[in-house]
């Protein structure tokens, strides 16, 4: 499969946004966190060439959020159909409008007024904002010091938190996930990333979050992300090492326990899924109702 994404040159408005969460983005209750948010369509994905782990100091509670870093540099991560190949990590695609994607980059700590800078520049080119972003991206050698620079460059800004990040989809366009900067840096030398300041620059496991962050704040965002599996999306790569541990085995058995009759039909309604669409696109068997669980 060529990783390269077909350029898009455009006219007219600016296309909706393909986002793809990796962490509390990939459940319904995760989702309800983002005031108004529009959803056009979703799917699973697999990614490549990254890994994923908590490591990331939220601005939302005392705990760790969810890191996604690269494996090998150069070159740049892929998503492709869950259903393509067994290696990867699964993650969740969303197309949102444009509105709805700004949202999203404020709760990450991106200004929108930054990313409406980028999409002005991308539409005087004549291009979508992800296409936009990755054009910077293949320009900087897949370099992500240099890439974070040049928006640094483009906007006056940048985050100590999350970034916005373009990954080739197949032959098509690109889509655009949200990247926490650590040692490679934020792009301007005074904004420290919050993984740099706080020490944390590893990705730990769920186990090692919650032996430095034993509290209801953890929990709480360990079940928004791994109430993704409800919907057929693998967290086999956060849950190996998990270990039967005393205090967070009861407390996260019992929270999940609690969400997953409501998790099916929450996700179902923030992405206007019907649940023939739903059960074609997240699920093998019958799609989840009211008062069920998978």
């Amino acid at each position: 499969m060529s990783v390269r994404p077909s350029p898009d040159r455009l006219g007219g408005e600016q296309p909706a946004v393909q986002l793809i969460g990796y962490g509390s983005l990939m459940s319904g209750l995760g989702l309800a966190t983002v005031e108004r948010l529009e959803v056009l369509d979703a799917a699973r994905v697999r990614l490549r060439n990254c890994r994923r782990g908590f490591g990331k100091l939220s601005r939302f509670g005392d705990r760790y959020a969810m890191a996604l870093d690269p494996v090998r540099s150069g070159e740049p991560i892929v998503a492709q159909a869950a259903n393509e190949g067994a290696d990867g990590i699964d993650a969740l695609a969303l197309t949102l409008p444009l509105d709805a994607f700004r949202r999203i980059a404020a709760r990450e700590g991106y200004r929108p007024e930054a990313i409406d800078l980028l999409v002005e520049q991308a539409g005087e080119d004549g291009m979508s904002l992800p296409s936009f972003l990755w054009r910077v991206l293949e320009a900087a050698s897949f370099d992500h010091a240099r890439y974070r620079g040049r928006l640094f460059e483009l906007t006056g800004f940048t985050s100590a938190h999350y970034i916005p990040h373009p990954v080739a989809v197949g032959g098509g366009s690109p889509a655009i996930t949200f990247l926490a900067p650590g040692r490679e840096g934020s792009g301007c030398d005074a904004v420290v990333p919050i993984r740099v300041a706080t020490g944390m620059t590893t990705l730990l496991s769920l186990q090692e979050a919650w032996d430095l962050k034993p509290n209801a704040s953890q929990i709480e965002y360990f079940v928004m992300c791994l109430l993704a599996a409800v919907h057929g999306i693998s967290l086999g790569d956060l849950l190996d090492d998990v270990e039967e541990d005393a205090s967070l085995a009861p407390l996260l058995g019992d929270r999940l326990d609690a969400e997953r009759p409501r998790e099916g039909e929450r996700f179902m309604t923030l992405l206007g899924l019907d649940p023939e669409r739903y059960r074609a696109r997240f699920y093998t068997g019958e799609p989840p109702r009211r008062g069920e669980a998978r």
